[in-house]
């Protein structure tokens, strides 16, 4: 039997060892493990990506922004701008610029619209509007002639041509315009429109566009709105 001395200076010994042991794993752990072994458990390290080289960038597709039309798209084709001339019963008579194409409908709106008293069951909104053409919106009730540019026909089918609607086109000749093309200038009203068509019956056909003025009613102011609107080329 092992004396009661020596199990107790065996039992000191292992708990000595057992110390030491403790103590050098815990050195270990705390030093962070310097020399590239495993890492401990619960451990993460974050590795950052390593930046692509300028071959590898090179070598992948590259893509088109969104919305941008590939080299061999052909471009849309230019459309030319033509110039109407509408009035009548609309908001905002006058001149209007659009590319060529637009329907009627398209500048009356740009005219502000119709007014209440406009009769739009005799104008062809859908109908194709032309360059130096000028088109004229009818009122509830007034005569077949007033209405200018395209209208429905007798039997409400489809759209025939105004006859006086050549006769309208920009500038005014105001040699042969009719009175109800001359109408349709700015502060030309019907009873000046008819005294110009009596003053040219009467002293000849106008030989300047300025010769205006001298028909009853017609100053220079009037004259300055519409000189860009009329001329003399038939005489």
């Amino acid at each position: 039997m092992i004396a009661a001395g020596s199990r107790k200076f065996l039992a000191t010994m292992v708990s000595a060892v057992a110390a030491i042991m403790i103590l050098g794993v815990a050195a270990w752990m705390l030093t962070g493990n310097d020399d590239g072994g495993p890492q401990a458990d619960g451990e993460v390290r974050i590795i950052s990506p390593a930046p692509a080289s300028a071959e590898s960038s090179a070598e992948l597709p590259t893509t088109p922004a969104q919305g941008a039309r590939p080299d061999d798209t052909p471009a849309a084709p230019d459309i030319p701008d033509i110039a109407v001339y509408i009035t009548g019963e609309v908001v905002k008579p006058g001149v209007y610029t659009v590319p060529d194409g637009q329907r009627l409908d398209d500048v009356l709106n740009l005219a502000g619209g119709a007014t209440e008293n406009a009769d739009l069951n005799r104008v062809n909104l859908a109908a194709y509007v032309a360059d130096a053409v000028h088109y004229r919106i009818p009122a509830k009730g007034a005569s077949e002639d007033s209405a200018v540019g395209t209208v429905p026909d007798a039997g409400g089918s489809g759209a025939s041509e105004v006859p006086s609607a050549a006769a309208c086109v920009v500038p005014l000749d105001i040699n042969v315009a009719s009175a109800e093309c001359l109408e349709t200038l700015p502060g030309i009203g019907e009873v000046r429109a008819r005294s110009i068509v009596d003053h040219r019956e009467q002293a000849g056909p106008f030989v300047t566009t300025d010769g205006i003025t001298a028909v009853s009613g017609i100053g220079d102011g009037i004259y300055g709105r519409v000189v860009d609107m009329i001329t003399v080329n038939s005489r």
